[in-house]
């Protein structure tokens, strides 16, 4: 590898992330309020296809990153999966948003629930690609460079946040009131935006990887157990994988759920749906700094402990939504920025800890497994996920009830809160306890700031929350 890297190829390499994270923000944030109030799929039915997805994503980004690993082709061993994941990704995305394209207006009920089932399961395990692209990221820039890249991904991820966030609260829940009015015609707006998203996803995915050069790194010949045997041995990594999944139960549920709860409970319309997509993104922007820079007064593991904090005092307000007084605008702004206070934060952690947890595991035997230090933990994510998006699924069909607003709903959208924030509870008590996440040999890194370089280049993407 050479010593200094173009800017050019910097942000060739950053720009995936735009199209990355557009996916998985409408995936994590639309799909239960697509499917369950858009097109009026049960709610068990809706969870049970999320849970399947999230079961899908558990196996692949598992194990394709290690086949990654040991593969050789002329084409390196990063860029073939890039180059088959990446359309297939992009085609089950169109068609989880947009099933009237085949299905038309009103299909049966188990139509719909096989077309979401089968096409979310195909997106979260196309979404594999990911992995291997941010395991590339140590093959491709030297050390020094890292934070610089990480800088670039930084503003695409933002762009993309942007996007989203505007995307679901102003344009997706007018979808709902246009379909009723005419259910044979898909509106114009959220067509041309979705087919919009996927050119983006595609076409910086594939810039990136024709683009790259092929990694010159020697090729991997350990075997997957072997890998997984030494990961299994170190206690603090386990504990921290089984921590992520355990709070993932509350994060998962956060991200499915607050779309509804902000149409459907707090009911805004018009101009305050637009300053409520405009509080969110400022907030998660906010708050990404105060994060960041308070992981560099305090540590990563008294910033986690507040970042969690956070969870447990907010979160309960939900079940201030089954009175009228959540339908106050005031109310809703306050309670969306600090739900942005505590998301924003936690997206800052799940790279750096695991990038600094193969730092320091090189530090002790010798040897950098990035690739099975990124993907391990996604199969305990995402079954914790499973079972989370499961369980919200029949929340919403638990009996409804009425804030005087436009219509009724289901108790499950008021009572998710407390439930999160048992889980997070739980999750601080065990990192306080038993985990660590400041380690001796950072203080001997030379590099101004308390986050590693290593880990530097791992912030923040929002996929892996």
């Amino acid at each position: 590898m050479s010593d200094s890297t173009s800017t050019a190829k910097k942000v060739i390499y950053a720009s995936p992330r735009l199209g990355i994270n557009l996916f998985m923000g409408l995936i994590d944030f639309a799909l239960l309020y697509l499917y369950e109030d858009v097109y009026e799929l049960r709610g068990g039915l809706v969870g049970t296809s999320l849970m399947l997805g999230k079961l899908s994503a558990a196996i692949f980004q598992c194990i394709i990153p290690w086949f990654s690993d040991h593969t050789k082709t002329k084409l390196g061993r990063r860029k073939p999966y890039l180059y088959i994941m990446a359309p297939i990704l992009t085609v089950s995305f169109i068609m989880l948003l947009l099933p009237g394209l085949v299905l038309g207006a009103n299909p049966p009920e188990l139509q719909l629930f096989g077309w979401f089932a089968t096409f979310n399961v195909l997106a979260q395990g196309a979404y594999a690609m990911t992995t291997i692209y941010h395991s590339w990221t140590a093959e491709q820039f030297p050390t020094k460079e890292r934070p610089k890249v990480s800088a670039f991904q930084n503003i695409f991820n933002f762009m993309a946040l942007a996007v989203t966030s505007i995307f679901s609260i102003v344009v997706l829940t007018s979808v709902k009131d246009k379909l009723q009015e005419d259910p044979t015609k898909i509106p114009q707006d959220y067509l041309t935006a979705i087919l919009t998203f996927a050119a983006i996803m595609i076409g910086l995915t594939y810039l990136c990887t024709i683009y790259m050069p092929v990694e010159k790194t020697p090729q991997y010949t350990t075997k997957f157990k072997t890998e997984l045997k030494q990961i299994l041995n170190n206690k603090n990594f386990l504990l921290m994988t089984f921590i992520q999944g355990l709070s993932s139960l509350g994060w998962a549920m956060i991200n499915a759920v607050l779309l509804s709860y902000i149409d459907t409970v707090m009911a805004l319309e018009d101009l305050e749906l637009y300053l409520a997509a405009v509080i969110l993104f400022l907030g998660l922007i906010v708050s990404v700094t105060f994060w960041r820079k308070r992981i560099e007064s305090k540590g990563k593991k008294r910033t986690l402990l507040d970042v969690f904090l956070v969870g447990i005092i907010a979160p309960p307000f939900s079940i201030l939504g089954a009175f009228s007084f959540a339908r106050n605008f005031i109310f809703g702004v306050v309670f969306i920025f600090f739900i942005a206070l505590m998301q924003s934060g936690w997206a800052l952690f799940p790279y750096i800890i695991y990038a600094d947890m193969a730092e320091d595991a090189k530090v002790k035997d010798g040897e950098l497994k990035t690739g099975l230090y990124t993907g391990f933990p996604a199969l305990i994510l995402n079954v914790f996920q499973a079972a989370s998006l499961y369980l919200t699924g029949w929340l919403t069909e638990l009996p409804v009830v009425d804030n005087g607003g436009p219509a009724p709903f289901t108790m499950g959208y008021v009572i998710w809160g407390p439930i999160v924030t048992v889980f997070f509870m739980v999750t601080l008590w065990v990192i306080k306890k038993y985990i660590k996440l400041d380690f001796d040999w950072e203080k001997d890194e030379d590099l101004g700031v308390t986050i590693p370089e290593e880990a530097e280049d791992r912030i923040p993407d929002k996929s892996e929350t």
